[in-house]
């Protein structure tokens, strides 16, 4: 476990997202074991000789990015999926699942895990859909903790099970058995991902949110029901409606073709939608996000995967949904601060976390962004907001705490205890995945990376 520190961070632009407190141009923030105690103006003859003083003059700072749905497990696709034939998202998975290995999963996590620390991502919701096991899920369990990271493991199926076989009920009872609250240090949650009534048949599906409903897991699906059909005009949401699977305990992912009864649908249930834009713009149509907010669904915001790829970038992809909603609907209720709120305080309450984190305020666990807004794609600026929205980017982000640890500083990773370095330990699991699956005759040699001369056997 990463060391704690006590911590005065001086003189910065706070944006809170918590609406008694606002933003604060100029503001002092101290956290003590790990928990926000105060944000308030600058007090230059404030007494602080027990802590650590991060000067942050010339920084805007925020609370930690939420993202609602990763698939951690297939960090390691990324550079291997692409747009030449055979290399799409889909046949690449499909090909490669099979063959990870236990350290796979776990520096697979652990990579995409430091991409998100990178990108300033504080919380992160893994939703697995390849636990072939229960040393699986612990492998990815014993990555988000060594991260140092927040969030929630979703447990799902192998990748391609079967529609009539359902996800380790037995495994999932008893993984917080496994994992007791004291071994999570407060930062980790389970949840559980299903499949559905459209892809799995009812002796599945309801015994699966029969399970889940009972042991108080959250759930999350996938609503691309008819991602490859021709003019496709709803998800059958209201179908799941029906059947009672909706609710403030369900997280819906992607939903781009959702029709006006499909949004009414979430709406009514109060069940939550994660949305991904850059995958699903690549792949799938155009989120939602207007209809969904003007109708008062609960919405978050997500990577899906780098397999895709796609990067750790908020920023940059705040960037792009603001312009896509502005030239897909017009609407004004996309604006830059609103989306601040979808990324950070709404992906806090989609989670269950909203008490915890998502808005700097005291009381809560200190997971903060400090950037610096002196760089010059920032300057100059009017509305900070704005500024980030508009034209701030990853580079921009200088310091990343995380439950009151320091993981980025001066726009660098923080190195943890470990021994192997996650990106290095993932290009290397990468290649050696590679060369198995060529090996196993499920994928081409020519793409097969060779082996190293002082490595043995993969």
């Amino acid at each position: 476990m990463r060391q704690r520190h006590d911590l005065l961070i001086v003189g910065t632009h706070v944006i809170s997202m918590d609406p008694a407190i606002g933003d604060i141009p100029c503001a002092d923030l101290l956290v003590r074991d790990g928990q926000i105690i105060d944000v308030s103006p600058h007090d230059a003859g404030r007494e602080a000789d027990d802590v650590q003083i991060i000067d942050a003059a010339g920084t805007v700072t925020l609370p930690g990015f939420v993202d609602t749905h990763w698939h951690l497990w297939n960090s390691l696709l990324r550079g291997t999926v692409g747009d030449r034939p055979g290399t799409d998202y889909f046949t690449v998975k499909r090909a490669l699942a099979p063959h990870f290995e236990l350290d796979d999963f776990y520096w697979a996590a652990r990579f995409g895990l430091a991409e998100a620390i990178s990108g300033g991502i504080t919380t992160v919701h893994n939703f697995d859909h390849n636990v072939r096991g229960p040393q699986d899920a612990d492998a990815n369990v014993r990555a988000h903790l060594d991260s140092g990271l927040r969030g929630r493991f979703s447990y799902g199926p192998p990748d391609s099970a079967a529609s009539a076989t359902t996800n380790d009920l037995d495994d999932l009872a008893a993984l917080r058995a496994r994992w007791p609250g004291d071994r999570l240090d407060g930062r980790l949650d389970f949840g559980v991902a299903l499949r559905g009534p459209y892809r799995t048949p009812p002796e599945v599906y309801e015994r699966e949110w029969a399970t889940a409903r009972s042991l108080g897991l959250p759930i999350t699906m996938h609503c691309d029901r008819c991602l490859r059909e021709e003019g496709c005009r709803n998800c059958g949401l209201v179908r799941l409606e029906e059947l009672g699977l909706l609710g403030e305990d369900v997280q819906i992912v992607h939903a781009v073709h959702a029709s006006g009864q499909d949004i009414q649908a979430l709406a009514r249930t109060r069940t939550r939608v994660s949305l991904s834009p850059m995958t699903e713009m690549r792949t799938m149509g155009f989120p939602l996000l207007t209809e969904l907010l003007e109708a008062g669904v609960q919405v978050s915001l997500s990577l899906d995967t780098l397999a895709m790829p796609t990067s750790a970038d908020i920023l940059g992809h705040l960037r792009t949904i603001v312009s896509v909603e502005a030239a897909r609907t017009g609407s004004s209720a996309v604006t830059p601060r609103r989306l601040l709120q979808v990324a950070t305080i709404d992906g806090a309450k989609d989670l269950g976390l909203d008490d915890r984190v998502g808005s700097l305020t005291p009381g809560k666990r200190a997971d903060i962004v400090i950037l610096r807004s002196t760089d010059i794609n920032l300057v100059p600026s009017g509305d900070p907001v704005e500024a980030l929205v508009y034209t701030g980017q990853i580079d921009n982000i200088d310091t990343v705490i995380a439950d009151g640890r320091i993981l980025k500083r001066h726009g660098r990773l923080e190195p943890a205890d470990d021994a192997e370095n996650p990106v290095l330990m993932a290009a290397t699991r990468r290649d050696a995945l590679l060369r198995r699956a060529a090996a196993a005759g499920d994928w081409p040699a020519h793409d097969t990376p060779p082996k190293p001369a002082d490595q043995g056997n993969p």
